[in-house]
């Protein structure tokens, strides 16, 4: 006896070929690579607003002190001598040669460990460990999160000192040290400059600047910019000691003419994007402003903005915001 289909049972449906989940397969690729550069490119716009973000507490922090004490903070040294009787006198005048970030902390929310600081100890010819909680601190805003070293310490795996314990946090912001090596003779003016010769920023070896000091005008000079902090026992970007956080205008802004260290990795001696040379000259190092970001640096002006600087500005406009009383006419469109 013939019967007619079974209305309750499904057709089959064939599944897919090995040819559509191919081509499945590789629309999906496509896809991903089209949205990944879409997506690195927003992390790293929040990376480079964070660190703008960084420089702003951090000139907001000098200004800050400039209103306790009349004048920046000196770049580093044990003394200030200018700034007069009767008025108060800021921490480390009369010690160790503490850097000015560590001068800044009461101002950054860090008042605790600003008050373990003995600002009498040299802490980087200090023979022991000692103080080496407060060197080997952690700021966040001290780091840029698009640097992938900055958390990393000088002397983190004990290779570079002697004594293991001996670190130094690092930072990824320079301060202003003009043009010229660190140390180097100051002359007034560029025209007649020679290379072991410099002309000061608003930081230096035992001074800071006065807003009144600023002649070219708080809007045209700059305060701080970035630093890709050095990898391995180069010292670059260090917090605590004095040949580590800061930069020179000599070149403008990820040039790769190295930069002149007491202490150059070999990582650094071949980087691609902060090299350096070895020197043997104490305090007369020489930094250039770099960052990872795409095209340029982070920086703070001395009226307290932020700014990104392409790296294509002109020589002679970098040089000139680098000094606070050149004389110097500079557009606002640096």
């Amino acid at each position: 006896m013939m019967t007619g289909p079974d209305p309750c049972r499904r057709k089959g449906r064939p599944g897919f070929t090995l040819v559509e989940l191919l081509v499945v397969i590789a629309i999906i690729g496509i896809l991903i690579a089209l949205l990944l550069p879409a997506v690195q490119a927003a992390r790293e716009a929040a990376r480079r607003a964070q660190c703008s973000n960084n420089i702003k507490q951090i000139a907001l922090a000098f200004h800050n002190y400039h209103s306790a004490y009349k004048r920046f903070p000196l770049g580093y040294g044990p003394m200030v001598v200018a700034y007069g009787s009767g008025q108060s006198q800021p921490p480390g005048s009369g010690g160790g040669e503490w850097a000015w970030p560590l001068r800044l902390l009461p101002y950054m929310e860090q008042t605790s460990l600003s008050e373990d600081i003995p600002w009498s100890v040299n802490y980087a010819g200090h023979p022991s460990d000692t103080y080496n909680y407060i060197a080997a601190a952690q700021i966040s805003c001290f780091h840029c999160p698009s640097d992938p070293g900055a958390e990393n310490p000088f002397n983190h795996d004990g290779q570079c000192s002697s004594n293991p314990g001996r670190m130094h946090g690092r930072m990824c912001y320079g301060g202003n040290f003009g043009i010229g090596p660190q140390e180097g003779p100051i002359v007034s003016g560029l025209a007649d400059r020679q290379p072991d010769e410099r002309v000061r920023g608003v930081l230096s070896h035992n001074w800071g600047a006065r807003f009144g000091d600023i002649t070219d005008g708080t809007s045209n000079t700059l305060l701080v910019s970035e630093l890709i902090v050095g990898v391995g026992c180069t010292i670059r970007g260090t917090h605590t000691y004095d040949e580590g956080p800061l930069y020179m205008h000599d070149y403008t802004p990820n040039d790769l003419t190295p930069d002149e260290v007491r202490w150059c990795s070999d990582h650094d001696h071949v980087s691609t994007r902060a090299p350096c040379i070895q020197i043997t000259k104490q305090n007369m190092v020489i930094h250039t402003s770099r960052s990872y970001h795409a095209g340029g640096v982070g920086a703070g002006l001395c009226d307290g903005s932020a700014r990104f600087i392409a790296e294509t500005i002109a020589w002679e406009v970098w040089q000139a915001i680098g000094t606070p009383d050149g004389g110097e006419v500079v557009s606002g469109e640096f």
